[in-house]
């Protein structure tokens, strides 16, 4: 599975988001704290003109300080958030320090400005050893983030209650604005090897990203250069690198940040070539970057898990189907066998011998008679869970076509869709978590445009949506549609809210072709009926319907791509 590329949060972006939350938070009072999962807590801070929030997480793999628009309410029920609302409660936040290269973070909390600092937040942002630590007057830990055991690590294990002492100093020489080119390049070329080793082994605060940002501003150039030998690189690219070199640090030196994310790494925070975000929304800028690829993440993780038990319930009920096409071969000369006894019953004097045989037949006849009933019941259980399985990868297929919609709703849908297949498909033993989630109305958001005559055309994006626009919300006078003998999603022009025209028509049957199995088609027969004139199918998945008459349309996938794309 190929995961979503995060940036970390490099030393470099770490004094960025730093100096800027010192400009805009400090002084502020501590308001608020929610923890939204196991390594990510949120904090409101009220400053004299509003409510600022801020995301620290000490998850390994991207560690972060980010600004956040302001959440929704949750997560403050958590140990470590209430923990946190008690201790800071009044306390105003005074200091926000970052020291040289270190990644340690350190906000310092008094009761107003110009006291004496009473409680510390440490943010260690370092890979696997990321942590969160609260400390008291006399540095003992409070609280944190996680408990670090000595099977954890044996050169600094803490926990509640013990004296804070800081991680291991930095190995590598510290970078200087002041150091000579020649000084620079000897040192980097000490220990020959790549240019991206000798440079993370010989200077503290070089991540990868840095590295290829300082080598180049395309993407291809820089790998290119990171991987070359030290050896092998040109005196002119060793002082264009030098060049870019000594932008960083004057950069650092003089808090000249801007946030930029058209270059060699997912964003760059220093340098001013194509600027995207100027100084004062860096932080809220990664923020909604994090946000983003974090979700994209979950979609892409929940994805692949549902395409691989789709897939393998697919190929069971397919090997089930085959079993059952065999054993139908198996029994097919029932229709001999009475042949056979009718034959015998039909001689002029058959013999009792002969009656005997006649009746055997007759009864196994009948027994496969009966057994070939059941089978072809259980051909068609398994061909119906096969299509329904089918429903179901159309309804991700779908979901990931659209690359413009809210990253917040496709992570809804797609957990919708995951907790359908959990209650339909590959059913959990656990039934009770899933059907207690289903007792509140669903807060599903129903994808919708508007038509050209402006009605709106809902379009489901799984099975309890299509129940939903097409049973449970749909009125007489709206119209449905759905792809013919295929699997796909119900369309419904509420066509009860006003006149419509053909235009609306022909858009609702393009809408039905486009989210339909048959997407690839240039034309696919589209159903048309009256929602009045559909009923649930009993026993079927949640948006099963048949339907009374109904008109068949023409729709077109392509010409409802444009159109929908272009909302």
């Amino acid at each position: 599975m190929n995961k979503v590329p995060i940036q970390i949060m490099d030393l470099t972006t770490l004094k960025a988001v730093v100096f800027e939350l010192s400009q805009d938070i400090v002084p502020s009072r501590f308001e608020n704290a929610q923890q939204i999962d196991s390594h990510t807590i949120q904090l409101g801070f009220r400053t004299l003109e509003k409510l600022s929030w801020i995301e620290i997480s000490w998850i390994a793999e991207y560690p972060r300080i980010v600004q956040i628009p302001s959440p929704k309410r949750c997560g403050d029920k958590s140990t470590l958030a209430k923990q946190l609302k008690h201790l800071l409660l009044n306390l105003a936040l005074v200091e926000i320090q970052q020291t040289g290269f270190e990644r340690i973070v350190r906000f310092k909390f008094s009761s107003r400005p110009g006291n004496d600092v009473e409680k510390e937040l440490v943010v260690e942002l370092m890979g696997r050893y990321s942590n969160i630590l609260l400390l008291d007057r006399s540095s003992k830990v409070i609280t944190l983030g996680k408990q670090v055991k000595e099977n954890h690590s044996r050169l600094r294990p803490i926990g509640t209650g013990d004296l804070y002492k800081s991680p291991p100093p930095l190995k590598g020489l510290v970078p200087k604005l002041s150091e000579s080119f020649d000084s620079w390049k000897e040192n980097i070329c000490l220990v020959p090897s790549t240019f991206k080793n000798s440079l993370k082994n010989t200077y503290q605060g070089i991540s990868p990203s840095l590295t290829l940002q300082i080598a180049s501003n395309n993407y291809t150039e820089a790998i290119n250069v990171i991987n070359q030998p030290v050896t092998s690189i040109d005196l002119n690219t060793w002082e264009e690198i030098y060049r870019k070199w000594k932008e960083w640090l004057l950069d650092i030196e003089n808090n000249n940040y801007s946030l930029n994310f058209n270059s060699s790494t997912e964003f760059v925070v220093w340098g001013e070539a194509n600027i995207t975000v100027k100084n004062k929304q860096i932080g809220l800028g990664l923020g909604i970057y994090y946000t983003n690829k974090i979700i994209d993440r979950k979609i892409n993780s929940i994805r692949e898990k549902l395409k691989h038990d789709l897939q393998k319930s697919k190929d069971d009920e397919t090997r089930k189907l085959e079993e059952q096409g065999l054993l139908i071969k198996n029994i097919s000369e029932y229709i001999t066998m009475q042949t056979k006894a009718n034959n015998i019953l039909t001689l002029k004097s058959p013999t009792k011998k002969q009656i005997i045989e006649a009746q055997n037949l007759f009864k196994e006849a009948k027994r496969k008679k009966r057994s070939r009933e059941s089978i072809l019941k259980r051909v068609e259980f398994h061909k119906k869970k096969i299509s329904e399985i089918e429903s179901f990868e159309l309804f991700i297929d779908s979901l990931m076509y659209e690359n413009n919609v809210d990253k917040k709703y496709k992570l809804d849908s797609i957990i919708e869709l995951q907790e359908e297949v959990e209650e339909y498909i590959c059913i959990k033993k656990n039934l009770s978590k899933i059907k207690s989630k289903r007792k509140k109305e669903q807060a599903s958001i129903i994808k919708e445009v508007k038509s050209p005559s402006g009605l709106k055309i809902q379009i489901g994006s799984n099975n309890r949506q299509n129940e939903l626009i097409s049973l449970r919300k749909g009125k007489k006078g709206d119209l449905w549609f759905h792809a013919q003998e295929t699997p796909g999603s119900h369309v419904v022009l509420k066509s009860s809210n006003g006149l419509f025209d053909d235009k609306d028509i022909e858009l609702a049957a393009d809408l039905a072709s486009f989210f339909s199995r048959a997407r690839g088609n240039k034309l696919t027969p589209i159903i048309m009926v009256p929602i009045e004139n559909l009923q649930r199918i009993s026993g079927s998945l949640p948006g099963t319907v048949s339907h009374k008459g109904g008109k068949v349309l023409w729709g077109k996938a392509e010409r409802a791509a444009k159109y929908f794309y272009q909302k």
